[in-house]
């Protein structure tokens, strides 16, 4: 009986154990030809440039070969995606499984729940604690809830031409007409001064009259997002999360004193860049300074890896990296009043996630799928290089490895490069995108007055009062209450 009673506890246990071991190993073993005769659909938007886009559409391929899936990769242009996102909500003839979406986009299909929470299994097969807590606690997450997977992280810095700013003859000159150390500015005065010093001269003995910035002024995202990065500095008071509405009746602050005077130096400081920057989008921005036509840029990290592997880039290991500026004095929304405070705000915007719908027919083949986007192992390879279009976002994307040295950068250079943006993407007082249910609405309403402002049809206060009563237009059309409670979720207070 014994006997009988061991052999019975023997096929038991072994019976239990391969359960388990099938439990636990069912997402984590080899994928080969496992999603065969299925197949999804992902909608990104075509930027132009193949980034962001490019990498899936190339992954996809492999990832077909290996699983027998099916992945269609659509890209309409930026307008589409947003139009074709917010049909798909409502449509039932018209599914993705995927939307690779920048995160400003993200109220739309978070708010109203259209989204899969992301389940413990790919948390663990991308390491989740291997993501900065920035992103994990504020753009991946919607309500404490966490939705979305990392891909690109975005934020806003400062990049100058370190061998001119250290060249002997050059600091002299400056130090002489402005009366202290030429450096990379820590206020938006001395950026200013700065951009004013070198226009105008040929500071690189390139034959070529050079200029002092570049920055994006083009109607649209980039402009729009540069344009709050660096109205942060005036606005953005520390310890509070609502930089763009008051989360007691959702009024806009846009027309606040802060930013009428960010609007006004936005403006004042287009003479310092090329004559052609009134039309400058950040690919443009990124251009003007790889090769050589200006000083310093605000741009996202894309610029700094473009300095080092783009083509026709004549700038590599000549780059200096520093924070955005800060200014000496910011404006209390609460109280109405400018209080004497050195605020010094990060910019962490434009960044893209990967969500996978609640409605996929394939949840599983889409979540492997976006985890291999994801991963610590492809992103580590994609923020190496300008053309992904893909910056670190990852605690080991900080790391020096043989991949930033193969993509061109020195080490020092590329450490240097990484320190900022970490610092960047640790700075606790940080501005974030609108990701409520009509933030492209509110973008393009900003935007319009914003270049009107520019090309002087309206003065900068006109422009941005306007820019409030259509916000408070679109709050209403949208329910004000209703709005009111997702902004406050969608920052997570």
């Amino acid at each position: 009986m014994k006997l009988k009673y061991n052999l019975y506890l023997l096929v038991f246990i072994l019976f239990f154990t391969a359960c388990e071991d099938k439990v636990s190993n069912e997402n984590t073993t080899d994928i080969t030809k496992k999603f065969d005769g299925q197949s999804i659909t992902i909608i990104t938007p075509n930027l132009g440039d193949k980034k962001i886009s490019g990498p899936i559409i190339e992954e996809a391929e492999k990832f077909e070969e290996k699983t027998g899936a099916v992945v269609r990769v659509l890209t309409p242009s930026w307008t589409d995606t947003i139009a074709k996102t917010k049909q798909s909500l409502t449509d039932e003839k018209i599914n993705f499984d995927i939307y690779v979406i920048i995160s400003s986009w993200g109220g739309s299909l978070l708010g109203d729940k259209y989204i899969e929470a992301v389940p413990k299994w790919v948390k663990e097969k991308i390491d989740w604690e291997d993501v900065l807590p920035i992103y994990k606690n504020n753009i991946l997450s919607w309500d404490g809830v966490d939705y979305s997977l990392p891909y690109d992280g975005d934020c806003i810095s400062l990049y100058y031409r370190k061998d001119i700013f250290e060249n002997k003859t050059i600091k002299e000159k400056f130090y002489k007409k402005y009366g202290y150390e030429l450096k990379a500015p820590t206020t938006w005065t001395q950026y200013k001064t700065i951009a004013e010093f070198f226009t105008g001269w040929d500071w690189d003995n390139d034959g070529k009259i050079e200029y002092g910035i570049a920055g994006s002024r083009l109607k649209g995202y980039g402009t729009m997002l540069q344009f709050f990065a660096r109205a942060a500095a005036y606005t953005k008071y520390p310890n509070d999360k609502a930089f763009y509405f008051d989360t007691k009746n959702m009024k806009p602050k846009i027309d606040n004193e802060g930013f009428i005077k960010a609007l006004e130096e936005y403006i004042e400081v287009i003479e310092y860049g090329p004559k052609e920057m009134v039309k400058f989008s950040p690919g443009n921005v990124r251009q003007s300074f790889i090769q050589s036509d200006v000083a310093m840029v605000i741009d996202w990290a894309n610029t700094g890896t473009m300095s080092a592997n783009e083509e026709n880039s004549v700038v590599n290991g000549k780059v200096g990296y520093a924070s955005l500026p800060g200014s000496e004095q910011v404006y209390n929304s609460k109280s109405s009043k400018w209080e004497n405070i050195y605020n010094k705000p990060s910019s962490v915007s434009g960044n893209w996630t990967i969500l996978v719908s609640k409605d996929s027919k394939y949840k599983e083949l889409a979540f492997e799928f976006a985890s291999h986007m994801a991963s610590k192992e492809l992103t580590s390879k994609l923020i190496t290089v300008g053309y992904s279009g893909v910056n670190p976002s990852r605690y080991s994307h900080f790391e020096y490895s043989t991949q930033w040295q193969n993509s061109g950068f020195g080490e020092e250079s590329a450490k240097e490069y990484l320190d900022l943006l970490k610092k960047e993407l640790e700075n606790d007082n940080v501005v974030m995108d609108i990701r409520i249910p009509g933030a492209d609405k509110y973008y393009e309403a900003i935007g319009k007055y914003i270049n009107k402002a520019i090309k002087k049809e309206l003065s900068v206060k006109e422009a941005l009062t306007k820019s409030a009563l259509e916000w408070e237009k679109i709050t209403d059309s949208l329910g004000r209450q209703k709005q009111l409670k997702l902004y406050i979720e969608s920052i997570n207070e």
